[in-house]
């Protein structure tokens, strides 16, 4: 499956968040904060999950619409 440069970003913003909770935790940051930003991550990977179901469900699509159509490669 060839993923979209937006699924691309998603990850690449979700590893940003979870490298700054390693750092938060090494620093000694308050729980509130490690606790916010943790969060953050969380709902980035709902985001991500959402965006591939998403892209999934477009694919399955267009594969049974081609399908029905007689155009399958």
């Amino acid at each position: 499956m060839q993923y979209p440069k937006s699924i691309q970003n998603r990850i690449k913003r979700t590893e940003g968040q979870v490298t700054a909770v390693r750092k938060m935790i090494v620093a000694g940051e308050s729980d509130e904060r490690v606790m916010t930003q943790l969060q953050a991550c969380i709902s980035s990977l709902e985001s991500l999950k959402t965006e591939l179901i998403k892209q999934q469900m477009k694919e399955s699509m267009v594969r049974d619409v081609k399908k029905s159509l007689g155009l399958e490669d």
